[in-house]
């Protein structure tokens, strides 16, 4: 364990760039998405400028897209302390895929596969995304939701190479109202072993969206934690 740690620390040491190449498939049309972006692994920083080939605008907000899409650059998070195994740095050279399932409060949904690989100092992600149930009165269409409110995300080991992630996503309307998507992911690793359950606390930032739709670029800061019942526990009795 402490060699693929410090493997994956000289690995994915000071600042990364980042690529993306998605197609999303909505209402029997895909749109082609891309994105370039940069990251520090190891101080839980990534910042991902995303767009839309063409002059269609992407039919779903870019709010609700931006975080389905950039967190699954789980490589992207801080890890410190204790027992904190890091799945996702020490998966490379080797790479992670991903398959999830995003639900939303009024019966949609958004199917996701994403194969991350690690290619001339390069993270690349390729995504296809797959949207149901959407209509023209779909919330997730609206221009007028706020940005992903901060999050906590759910890791556990699900078997000898996978782990899951459950995490669920939040966004403010113009009245007061809520939008949510419950996010569950299976992401698998070729040569590597799962990880204790613990959290990653995301805290996503908007810097630019244009008004087009085209356009979109967000920040993403991560941290992993662990939660030890039986450490405190021990310390409640002293």
């Amino acid at each position: 364990m402490d060699s693929r740690m410090e493997r994956a620390e000289s690995v994915f040491a000071g600042s990364i760039k980042s690529k993306l190449i998605a197609d999303l498939v909505y209402a029997e049309q895909t749109y082609k998405l891309s994105g370039e972006g940069f990251g520090n692994p190891q101080e839980g920083q990534h910042t991902l400028e995303m767009r839309c080939f063409g002059t269609e605008a992407c039919p779903l907000s870019w709010f609700v897209l931006g975080p389905v899409i950039q967190y699954s650059y789980r490589m992207f998070t801080q890890y410190s302390g204790n027992g904190m195994y890091d799945f996702f740095k020490t998966s490379f050279p080797g790479g992670l895929s991903t398959e999830s399932v995003s639900t939303f409060n009024d019966g949609a949904t958004i199917t996701g596969s994403h194969n991350i690989s690690f290619v001339k100092d390069i993270v690349v992600c390729r995504s296809k995304l797959e949207c149901a149930g959407f209509n023209e009165e779909s919330l997730a269409l609206s221009q007028e939701l706020s940005q992903v409110k901060p999050c906590y995300e759910i890791i556990d080991g699900c078997g000898v190479d996978a782990v899951s992630s459950s995490v669920k996503l939040e966004w403010d309307l113009s009245d007061g109202d809520k939008y949510s998507a419950q996010v569950e992911s299976v992401i698998r690793s070729k040569t590597n072993f799962a990880p204790q359950r613990h959290f990653i606390a995301h805290h996503s930032k908007v810097i630019e969206k244009s008004q087009n739709n085209l356009h979109f670029s967000q920040r993403d800061k991560s941290r992993a934690n662990v939660i030890n019942f039986y450490l405190h526990k021990e310390q409640h009795k002293r």
